[in-house]
């Protein structure tokens, strides 16, 4: 499947250039500013279910609100990582799929 998908890759020419290179490029540019993005949104987002969470009366809610303040922690750790790692690993990938 993975040479499959290399070797579609490699077929698809854009002026003589690589598919790679707009797509290390298009990763280079958006990377930092969404990471920057994913995070701070996270951020409020965290904060909202926080408020909500301390402000909850009953018991049931609480707990309700709870599992999602852990849910979603949780998702938005896997989220920036996930958005990390193919950032930092973008010349590697590039070169992998170059050949």
């Amino acid at each position: 499947m993975i040479s499959y998908l290399n070797s579609l890759i490699k077929a698809v020419m854009l002026d003589g250039n690589e598919v790679v290179s707009p797509l290390y490029e298009g990763i280079s540019m958006v990377g930092p500013y969404a990471i920057s993005i994913v995070g701070v949104l996270s951020l409020f987002y965290g904060i909202f279910l926080g408020v909500k969470y301390a402000q909850a009366d009953d018991a049931a809610t609480k707990a309700n609100l709870q599992k999602t303040l852990v849910n979603f922690c949780i998702g938005a750790v896997i989220v920036l990582a996930l958005i990390s790692v193919l950032y930092a690993i973008r010349g590697p990938l590039a070169k992998w799929i170059d050949g």
